[in-house]
């Protein structure tokens, strides 16, 4: 009678995760580090895993490169009088990625990237709208979930669309000037014996981490992922 009693609360505990798989998360903003998923391993299969995985990683190679950018553009930051840039950051990502900054809600992520690095954009803080629109470009590549379970659907095309939509986002960052020929936000500095090139490795790490979740998920679903050449200076995103 144990067994049985320990069995049903099992199954219930299974069916009551399923159940909220097809719904995204509000209460986490990113997947957890899959180490620590507790009891809710359970219900994930290894490709879940691998997901989440992905995803954690990707989100904090985003936050550390918010956190380089700040540091390059020290000027650039919003909230530099009240808080340090840790802590600025910090408060960026304990937000859920597509609230808290109702001038953008509307807008697609790919869209809030062209705002921060537009000449005409009159915000004193280039990196916030830069950094909040690749985080909600990227979780729309993973359908807004933020747990993933057996019946948790997510694309191989939009992960492949995620990548290239990052490597444009570098390209902008690298060439958008003002009037005067200034770059609009600092990053890499080829100049100099001191070559500085962690932006674009660490931007080159997030680009790999979406194109292998493509992949595996192409190869696990037997989908093909339509290949796409593009022209980061043309700056036309691809649809997510």
């Amino acid at each position: 009678m144990y067994k049985i009693s320990v069995l049903l609360l099992l199954l219930c505990l299974c069916l009551s995760l399923c159940s909220c798989a097809s719904i995204p998360s509000q209460s986490k903003v990113a997947a957890s580090d899959p180490d620590n998923a507790g009891v809710s391993r359970i219900v994930k299969s290894d490709i879940d895993e691998v997901i989440e995985y992905h995803q954690h990683a990707v989100i904090r190679d985003l936050k550390l490169l918010m956190v380089k950018l700040y540091k390059r553009n020290p000027s650039d930051r919003h909230d530099y009088e009240i808080r340090s840039i840790e802590a600025s950051v910090d408060l960026v990502f304990a937000r859920v990625h597509d609230k808290h900054y109702p001038q953008w809600n509307s807008l697609r992520g790919t869209d809030i990237v062209r705002i921060a690095l537009d000449g005409a954009y009159q915000g004193n803080d280039r990196v916030l709208p830069f950094i909040v629109g690749l985080r909600k470009m990227l979780m729309a590549s993973y359908n807004n979930h933020t747990e993933f379970y057996f019946l948790t659907n997510i694309d191989q095309q939009k992960l492949y669309n995620s990548a290239r939509n990052i490597e444009i986002s570098a390209w902008m960052l690298a060439e958008r000037r003002d009037l005067d020929g200034e770059l609009l936000l600092l990053s890499d500095s080829l100049s100099g014996s001191q070559r500085n090139l962690s932006y674009q490795r660490l931007i080159g790490r997030m680009i790999a981490t979406q194109d292998n979740l493509a992949e595996i998920v192409s190869h696990k679903t037997g989908r093909l992922i339509k290949m796409v050449v593009i022209n980061a200076a043309s700056m036309i995103f691809l649809p997510i």
